[in-house]
């Protein structure tokens, strides 16, 4: 008679039900602090990022109250967009809705052949100021880029009141920026809408008459 020997029990067969359960809680545990530790990068990674946006945004605001006191609100614009956003060829054109025609404010670092053809309204600087929108080259594909734009970045509407008051063409990046970022998007919002109210409060003050 085959038996058992020495009343054991037969060599379990691979685990017990105990050991794969506790195998499992731990696998489990483990995955939980991961996805606690990966949460908490993930808050401080906004944080810091909301961090630097604000200190970026205070600065913008900063530069601008103090150009309303100094009368160089043009110049402040440019000072931000090349401090701030990383391009020292920029333009400042109002925008008259009565007749949809640009003229220049202020300029740098832009020769005098593109400014003329960004003062006919041709290309992305008309689009902008008929649509009311910001325009980034690299999300433009339904139209091509003309000669004056191919090193165009960006064209800022200004807005004030919900009216396009201006537009800035941003043209070629510093070398160490290899596109806009995250931050410099919400940096140009704020100059859509802030940097229309200093550039109106400009205008009242270089010609009252004239608003």
């Amino acid at each position: 008679m085959i038996g058992t020997g020495n009343g054991s029990h037969p060599p379990a067969k691979g685990k017990s039900r105990a050991a794969s359960r506790n195998e499992s809680s731990a696998v489990v545990a483990q995955a939980q602090e991961l996805r606690r530790h990966t949460h908490q990068l993930s808050l401080r990674d906004q944080i810091e990022r909301n961090h630097f946006l604000l200190k970026r945004l205070n600065a913008a605001s900063v530069r601008l109250i103090q150009a309303l006191e100094d009368g160089d609100v043009y110049p402040a614009i440019g000072e931000i967009i090349a401090n701030l956003v990383g391009s020292e060829e920029v333009a400042i054109f109002h925008y008259d809705t009565s007749d949809q025609s640009f003229s220049l404010a202020w300029s740098w670092g832009i020769d005098e052949e593109t400014l003329q053809q960004f003062a006919t309204g041709a290309g992305l600087i008309g689009r902008a100021a008929r649509q009311g929108a910001t325009q980034f080259r690299d999300r433009v594909t339904d139209i091509p880029l003309r000669h004056h734009e191919q090193n165009l970045t960006a064209c800022v509407v200004l807005k004030s009141s919900g009216e396009v008051v201006g537009v800035i063409p941003i043209l070629g990046l510093l070398p160490q920026k290899n596109g806009l970022e995250w931050a410099d998007f919400e940096l140009l919002k704020f100059l859509e809408t802030y940097g229309a109210v200093a550039v109106q409060f400009q205008r009242l003050r270089d010609n009252p008459v004239a608003q």
